[in-house]
């Protein structure tokens, strides 16, 4: 494989890597999601390095760099899009995680008044019998 065809192939399997990290957000698999934002920034750095490969191959082989940039742009256009939804996927997962966390909070606060009124009122009727 060339440096062209590595570049293309590492760009597809960042985009199947960003699909599978917003299920993995949307099923609230954390384990999943954190592989795939390793595999992810693996992905990026490869990018990086394919990509000053594949602009020299051009070079040296003379083909047009601007259409090959063209469909490169495409990719990092999907890329942003999905790692946007991403972002607001895992936004809202965590607003929805702190809205359980404040009722279970509330719940907790709740309950020990709860049993701080029962625990104060059965001493006091003891004492009563005594």
């Amino acid at each position: 494989m060339n440096a062209e065809q590595e570049l293309f192939h590492a760009y597809r399997e960042w985009r199947r890597l960003a699909l599978a990290e917003g299920q993995a957000i949307e099923m609230r698999d954390w384990t999943l999601l954190a592989d795939c934002q390793t595999a992810i920034e693996d992905f990026q750095k490869l990018v990086g390095a394919l990509n000053l490969a594949a602009r020299q191959e051009w070079e040296l082989t003379g083909q047009a760099c601007d259409q090959k940039e063209a469909v490169l742009r495409v990719y990092r256009h999907e890329l942003v899009e999905i790692t946007r939804r991403n972002q607001r996927l895992l936004q809202a997962a965590q607003a929805t995680a702190q809205t359980k966390l404040s009722e279970l909070s509330e719940a907790g606060r709740n309950l020990k008044l709860l049993q701080r009124s029962y625990a104060f009122g059965s001493d006091t009727a003891w004492s009563f019998v005594s």
